[in-house]
């Protein structure tokens, strides 16, 4: 909204003149004013209210547009109404009245980074220790260093590719400086906290990735194939290698909580080789539903629109509805079977109820994209994916189904003797690949450097920010290794292992944490590492005593149940001063672990953790929507850094990590619950996605305090719903986000935002409930001793009522039996006969039922009377009232 001129002449801004007007009025003549004032302006007060750098420079013109810009352009006319002789105060006025009311720190954001969307679809590939900010020579900028995955055309996974690039950033933008092409689709990197080196790995993660030739070894039959063998009747044999399953159709498994899971049931995870004979389906399956009888190779239990035949059936529900294919015709074979009707779970497990030893399915049409299935196994039901699944093209599904007609024998083999096709320009890799990167790698001779023979694929790297040291878990040796990353253009040389068993599973990024503490009251310090739920379960950190890192010893082991025994555990990363706390995050939210899950933040304290043996203080985060939990955190390293926590969806929050002098110690300073983190979009059945999207990693900058970069997820629900991942979930951006105005001396009250609410802390006792926290079983009872205090009352009513209603009738009775015996004894001068006497309110009965029904008890009923009282057809008796 300002247009700054500046007189000709170098140098900062002295007794030179300085002119401040409106943009969009140029000819609206203000008296020029000393530069000491115009300065004074421009860097205490504009900056703050309009989040702009005012840079002086030796002559020129700078414009720039706040969103309140229009607004107090009209208001600087309106005072000074065009006249000549305006002052230069009127726009300071004007832009002091224009200034929005501010109550307490805010936390102001800003985006920095958009990646391509199309033809090229680049998405930030951070998971991990993938990204990093380091500093430069020039303190006001920095470098910002991360995986960024090129997916070209969406429709095909052949042209994926990965680079690590560089950033240079000002603190409000960033700009590309460097780009490495990295050697395969599907790789780690890992990025230090300092340069110029970063580091690529080959991951062990045949199963869950899209890329499984990326975790290829030289020598081994990768990626996996499959092998189909045609016998013709009269015994001669021809095989074919099929393609589909290997180029263009894949398999992907997940759990109800809709986790990626690497069961045996994917390609290239099978034990030993599996060869079989092939049988269609042939037949409906017996017991199926009316809907699901269209074809008999569909093998379908039921439609799409029946819980049988959806992505959530089980095979108890199946065995309980007692549907298999009939006549053991798949029994020990692999069931071949068509797709559509109903979801592909349904098949597989119909196949497997069946006796079947693996399933395939032959895809609808012809199909120039990729093509992509999912089965669901439910582990709460026990359910495993054993049994091996393979999706084919529609040709090569055809050609099985003739070749089965015509009579021949059909088999298929897979296992780890049989090789696929790779995909053109891959090649197998192991180890290590140490590539420079940065303004500081522009003048060395060597910048990159390959270990291959150091091991062959990782579960996952990590690197410490405080020694040249390297973790590297090995999940089938079953221990992290320590190397030596001093100068790893030369050598990495190994220090030592640790044996414990690892896995690159779980939702947390970063599995190691390299600090230096005592641990107890009193202790001396010593550099410790905690390794945090290395294999992802029981929620255990282990912290070792690495200061003679040729023989590191375990020193203590906690286990953090505070909220689940056994799941859930995210983030643990450091700071406040020194780094000396711990801040814990939740990654299981409410919606499968109980009440509250995910929604507090837990501060360990290093120097008397082993005393305590628990979190010193729980804070309770502003939560909005159910599934919304502390994504990540990260803490400032200057003298007064504060820490950012981003809470996907519900957006960040600020944290005080307790600074020397401060009045917030743990409390929440800050709130940004607005676009873009804040968005409700995401339907409830799909509400696990919000773990991906959103406000996600957070990194502190090391250039400029107090502010943030963090990393943004872009949801996008019609993708979704037809089976698009890539393009349901984007994230393709970076905000800068700064803490404004926030003064440690001064209490801050908790922000509150509307539609927000902070949950209720945990109490922090040894004995913890273990998928339902206290508060929420103190509700839930106190709602059930409300609904039994309101049934006791109604069943009292109703006893009153019909204790009433006998009491009538017993009057009535008698009354009549009276009018009765009187009659009688007027007319005739006698007692009433005896047969009188055994009638129950109007209805007849047998004499020795009598007794009996006067107790309430039931009364035989006879055809006459079972038909006055509705009773046709009905055989057991009826209660008279």
């Amino acid at each position: 909204a300002f247009r700054v001129f500046l007189a000709p002449g170098g140098g900062a801004p002295g007794p030179r003149r300085h002119l401040l007007c409106p943009s969009r009025s140029p000819e609206l003549p203000l008296k020029a004013v000393p530069a000491a004032a115009a300065w004074r302006l421009l860097s205490h007060h504009l900056p703050h209210l309009f989040s702009f750098r005012m840079d002086f420079a030796a002559a020129g013109a700078m414009e720039r547009r706040p969103s309140s810009g229009r607004r107090l352009e009209r208001a600087i006319r309106r005072r000074d109404g065009r006249r000549s002789g305006g002052r230069f105060t009127a726009c300071a006025i004007a832009a002091l009245a224009a200034r929005p009311a501010v109550a307490g720190p805010q936390l102001e954001l800003v985006k920095a980074l958009e990646l391509p969307g199309e033809p090229l679809n680049e998405n930030l590939a951070t998971k991990n220790q993938a990204m990093n900010v380091w500093p430069t020579s020039d303190v006001k900028r920095e470098l910002l260093v991360g995986l960024v995955h090129r997916y070209g055309e969406l429709d095909r996974r052949a042209d994926d590719s990965q680079f690590a690039v560089a950033w240079m950033s000002n603190g409000t933008d960033m700009v590309e400086v460097d780009r490495i092409a990295m050697s395969c689709a599907d790789v780690d990197l890992v990025v230090p906290s300092r340069g110029p080196y970063v580091y690529e790995v080959r991951l062990d993660n045949t199963g869950s990735s899209m890329h499984p030739e990326c975790s290829c070894a030289p020598g081994s039959n990768c990626p996996a194939g499959v092998n189909a063998t045609f016998t013709d009747p009269a015994g001669i044999e021809t095989s074919v290698s099929l393609a589909s399953p290997v180029a263009s159709h894949f398999v992907v498994a997940m759990n109800e909580w809709g986790e990626y899971i690497a069961d045996r049931v994917l390609l290239g995870l099978q034990l030993v080789d599996i060869n079989a004979e092939v049988a269609a389906a042939g037949e409906t399956p017996d017991n199926a539903t009316a809907s699901a009888t269209t074809d008999p190779d569909l093998a379908c239990p039921a439609s799409r629109d029946e819980p049988l035949g959806t992505h959530d059936v089980t095979m108890a529900q199946l065995a309980a509805a007692e549907i298999t294919i009939p006549d053991n015709r798949v029994a020990g074979k692999w069931c071949l079977v068509r797709r559509g009707v109903c979801d592909e779970t349904a098949k597989v497990k119909v196949c497997e109820s069946s006796g079947a030893i693996g399933t395939i399915i032959v895809d609808l049409g012809h199909y120039t994209a990729d093509q992509e299935i999912m089965v669901k196994y439910n582990r709460q039901a026990g359910e495993m994916g054993l049994r091996p699944v393979l999706f084919v093209s529609k040709a090569e599904g055809e050609n099985l189904f003739e070749k089965l007609h015509a009579g021949f024998t059909v088999n298929i083999t897979i296992g780890p003797s049989v090789a696929g096709v790779p995909p053109s320009g891959f090649s197998p890799g192991s180890g290590i690949i140490v590539h420079a990167i940065g303004p500081q790698a522009a003048g060395m001779e060597t910048k990159k450097k390959a270990f291959p023979d150091l091991f062959g694929t990782a579960g996952w790297v990590e690197v410490s920010p405080l020694r040249d040291i390297m973790f590297v878990c090995l999940p089938a040796a079953k221990e992290i290794r320590i190397y030596s990353v001093a100068d790893p253009m030369a050598s990495i040389p190994l220090l030592s292992k640790l044996s414990v068993e690892c896995d690159r599973s779980g939702t947390h990024d970063y599995r190691t944490l390299d600090f230096r503490a005592s641990l107890k009251s009193g202790g001396v310090e010593h550099y410790h590492t905690a390794l945090v739920d290395p294999n992802d379960a029981f929620n255990k950190i282990y912290y070792y005593d690495t200061e003679d890192l040729a023989a590191p010893k375990k020193a203590y082991e906690l286990n953090a149940n505070w909220e689940n025994q056994v799941r859930g555990l995210g983030q643990v990363r450091p700071g406040g001063p020194d780094d000396r706390y711990h801040f814990v995050t939740w990654h299981c939210s409410n919606l499968y672990c109980g009440t509250n899950h995910g929604h507090n933040l837990y501060v360990l304290d290093t120097v008397s953790l082993a005393d305590i043996g628990r979190p010193i203080v729980s804070i309770p985060l502003l939560m909005a929507t159910s599934g919304s939990f502390a994504r990540d955190i990260a803490c400032g390293k200057e003298l007064d850094g504060l820490c950012l926590v981003s809470l996907t969806w519900d957006g960040l929050v600020a944290i005080d990590p307790g600074l020397q002098g401060t009045q917030n110690a743990f409390g929440i300073i800050a709130a940004h619950a607005e676009g873009p983190f804040r968005d409700d979009g995401i339907p409830l059945g799909s509400m696990y996605l919000k773990m991906y999207s959103g406000a996600q990693k957070v990194y502190a900058s090391k250039a400029f305090a107090r502010h943030f970069y963090v990393e943004h997820a872009d949801f996008n629900h019609r993708p979704l719903r037809m089976g698009d991942s890539i393009r349901a979930l984007q994230q393709r951006e970076i905000y800068v986000a700064r803490v404004a105005d926030y003064d440690k001396a001064v209490s801050v009250p908790r922000p509150v935002v509307p539609g927000m609410t902070y949950p209720t802390n945990r109490p922090e006792t040894d004995e913890r409930e273990d998928d339902h926290d206290h508060s929420s079983f103190v509700v839930e009872l106190l709602i059930a001793l409300l609904i039994s205090a309101c049934c006791v009352i109604m069943a009292l009513f109703s006893l009153i009522a019909l204790s009433k209603r006998h009491a009538q009738k017993q009057f009535a009775r008698r009354a009549e039996e009276e009018r009765a015996q009187n009659q009688n004894h007027y007319v005739a001068g006698g007692n009433p006969r005896e047969e009188d006497m055994n009638v129950v309110v109007g209805r007849p009965v047998e004499p020795e039922a009598a007794s009996a029904a006067h107790q309430g008890q039931a009364l035989p009923t006879s055809p006459t009377v079972a038909a006055a009282a509705g009773l046709r057809g009905r055989n057991e008796p009826k209660t008279v009232d």
